[in-house]
């Protein structure tokens, strides 16, 4: 007497099992790949001295214009610093065009300085009403940082931020390869 269909069982069980832990070992295998990319393009050392020279430099010209254009208007959450920010070169304009070349071999995309608790109500906001309209806050938290890309903002989220420095000055480099078509975006952070 054949017993075909209790193998016709055994082995829908044992696809069903292997299929499931296939499964569970790609979802590992994707949440590893996606913090691995995450610490790749965030905070990398060498992105940071980068981050820091630039703090220094603009440290060295008018860097008290930003600072004192965030503390004079208290809607003002972050500026938006370059060669166009206007005060930053007051008494330094010979170096604009110096600056200009900096920022572009340094593969700088933008540059932003904000008040360190506007990191900690982004992420409010994004955990209060991430796109709901009802939320009673939903205005402020769209007008947060809309001047802002949106990659800088997936950023921001994850910066945790200690609290003995008043100011952050964030950097977003844009590195591609020769032929400009695959492009990579690397963010840092340091204290102003």
């Amino acid at each position: 007497m054949k017993k075909n269909g209790f193998v016709f069982v055994e082995s829908i069980v044992a696809v069903v099992i292997l299929a499931s832990s296939l499964l569970l070992l790609y979802s590992s295998f994707t949440t590893i790949l996606q913090a691995e990319k995450t610490r790749v393009y965030y905070d990398d050392a060498s992105y940071i001295y980068r981050t820091w020279y630039l703090k220094e430099l603009f440290n060295n010209l008018n860097f008290t214009a930003v600072i004192r254009d965030l503390t004079a208007n208290e809607n003002k959450d972050f500026v938006t610093v370059g060669t166009e920010y206007q005060g930053l070169f007051e008494g330094h304009e010979q170096d604009r065009s110096l600056v200009n070349k900096l920022l572009s071999d340094y593969e700088v995309n933008q540059i932003i300085v904000l008040k360190e608790n506007k990191v900690d109500d982004l992420k409010k906001c994004t955990q209060e009403c991430a796109n709901n309209r009802s939320c009673t806050n939903y205005e402020n938290c769209n007008n947060l940082y809309m001047n802002a890309s949106e990659s800088m903002i997936s950023y921001l989220k994850t910066v945790n931020i200690d609290l003995s420095c008043t100011y952050v000055f964030v950097a977003e480099y844009t590195t591609c390869n020769a032929g400009n078509t695959n492009c990579h975006k690397y963010y840092s952070w340091v204290s102003v």
